[in-house]
This record gives C-alpha cells, structure tokens and sequence, in this order.
C-alpha cells in the first residue's frame, strides 16, 4: 500500500535505459470509482511541458521510485487530457468528511491506495493540528458506502466503525512508553 504524501517527489525511472525521466509531481483519483488514474511527472531539465503517466503504464512503484517500461509511458499532458480516464478526475485532499448522521470527523489529509489494483484503500483524516499532535490521525477505511462529492465526502457509520488510529500523537507515545516501562 502506498501513500500519496510519500509518492510525491519520487523519481520516474525508465526500465529500458535507467534514464530518470522526472519526478512526482501529483497524483491524478478518480473519486468515482475510487481509483488511481495517473501520475503527473515534473520533467527533467528546461522542458516545461507538463507531462502524465497513466498508472496502467506503471511497471512498479517502489519506497523510492516509480518505474516504468520505456520512456514512451511518460506523454505530454495536453495531447491525452481529453481520454476518458480524465473525465471524472477530481480532489481528495482537503474535502470535509461527515457521516450520514451528520458528524464532522475531519479533512482528508492524505490518501492510501494500492496501484496493483489501481484502487484507493484509504484516507488519513485530520481533526485539527493540536488533535493531530495529541492523538495522531486516523485512517478510513473505504468498505461500506463511502460517496465522494465536489465539496465533500459522505462515510456510512460502517466505515468509522472501522476507522484505525495511525498509532501517532503523543499520547500514544506516551502510553507505549508505559506498557514497556511495566515489562521491563
């Protein structure tokens, strides 16, 4: 499983010559059909040209790189932007979350995805910085009825009831440090 925030800045590899072709620049959901649809490549040098590589042309994605077959899988944005897979494209990042009940558990901070099957797992919801700090953030889990909107994402009470602490946040440190301290 990968993270969005740890994807960004990585380098593009060409596996056919080792040749790095650009770095991470964003990463392109489909909110939808809760997906990846691709990954948009800062370019190497002075071309400015924004460029795209769409995650069916991923060979793999590593902790440290992604990597694709040829150079060719890297296109220039402009001359695939109107293919299908970019019609429902849209933002995570940053939307409210609320249950159908109507409570606020957060923003979505980050997101969790596994590109073997092209699909988002999760979101990593943030309740404030001082809660980030004190607790660490969760994650949900996206089982059950989760419906992304332009301005919003709306969970069934399925899915909190799934939802895992990260295992940050002080208090969690803290008591960690407790549980050895009674060990030893």
């Amino acid at each position: 499983m990968n993270r969005y925030s740890e994807v960004l800045g990585l380098p593009v590899i060409c596996a056919a010559d080792g040749k790095k072709l650009g770095i991470i620049k964003d990463i392109v959901f489909c909110p939808k059909e809760k997906s990846v649809v691709a990954f948009l490549v800062e370019p190497k040098g002075y071309n400015m040209r924004k460029r795209v590589v769409f995650a069916s042309d991923v060979l793999s994605l590593g902790k440290d790189a992604l990597i694709v077959n040829d150079a060719d899988d890297v296109k220039e944005l402009r001359k695939v932007q109107n293919r299908p897979e970019f019609k429902d494209k849209g933002d995570i990042l940053g939307l409210p979350i609320y249950t159908k009940t109507g409570e606020d558990l957060g923003i979505a901070k980050d997101v969790l995805f596994d590109l073997k099957h092209g699909k988002i797992d999760g979101i990593e919801i943030s309740d404030g910085l001082l809660q980030d700090i004190v607790k660490g953030r969760n994650v949900l889990p996206l089982i059950g009825k989760v419906e992304f909107g332009e301005e919003n994402i709306l969970v069934d009470s399925e899915a909190v009831e799934e939802m895992m602490e990260t295992g940050g946040g002080i208090k969690n440190i803290i008591e960690g440090n407790k549980k050895v301290q009674r060990k030893g």
